[in-house]
């Protein structure tokens, strides 16, 4: 179930309309080589919302490669959260910021198995280990919502490969780390 908060659509929105543009085709190159075009895109417009509102994007953090769903391919986070945008910090929100990630074909694509609006996002381990751990809240947790957000429940939750529909989805409730 994807949780979305009032500081997040207008960036998500943003995203959706960029994936398929073919003004991206060419990717962005990084020091680990060029980035797949949907990658691009989303990193692209958060830059855009950055300098829309007079700020100087530093993103060289927000893109993580890594092997999600044990292929031996980089798969690509995109973590709101980690943007920068000096002059402009709240731009992005205060809380939950929006996390995406792109299943590699190793080729140079990528394809959307992931989005959600989240608290934060670890990466544990690495290789075909490797798992997404997303600071959730309340029903993400199997909690009930608290009364206000200074005594509401939070938890990582881990992302798991279905091979079957292609995507990542949430590991079972039963298996969130409680934060204190």
């Amino acid at each position: 179930m994807s949780h979305i908060t009032d500081s997040t659509p207008a960036i998500l929105a943003a995203l959706v309309l960029l994936i398929g543009s073919p003004a991206f085709s060419e990717g962005t190159a990084t020091t680990q080589g060029k980035l797949p075009t949907i990658v691009s895109a989303s990193l692209k417009s958060l830059d855009d919302t950055c300098r829309e509102v007079g700020g100087n994007p530093l993103n060289s953090d927000v893109i993580k490669r890594v092997d999600l769903n044990a292929d031996g391919k980089d798969d690509f986070v995109v973590d709101v959260g980690s943007t920068n945008c000096e002059g402009a910090a709240s731009v992005y929100g205060d809380r939950e910021k929006g996390v995406a990630v792109y299943v590699g074909d190793g080729m140079g694509g990528a394809t959307e198995a992931f989005s959600d609006s989240v608290y934060g996002a670890t990466i544990e381990g690495t290789g075909p280990v490797a798992k997404l751990w997303l600071t959730v809240s309340a029903q993400r947790c199997g909690k009930k919502p608290a009364v206000d957000f200074a005594t509401e429940n939070f938890c990582d939750r881990a992302l798991v490969w279905n091979a079957k529909t292609k995507q990542l989805q949430y590991a079972p409730v039963s298996t969130v780390r409680m934060l204190q």
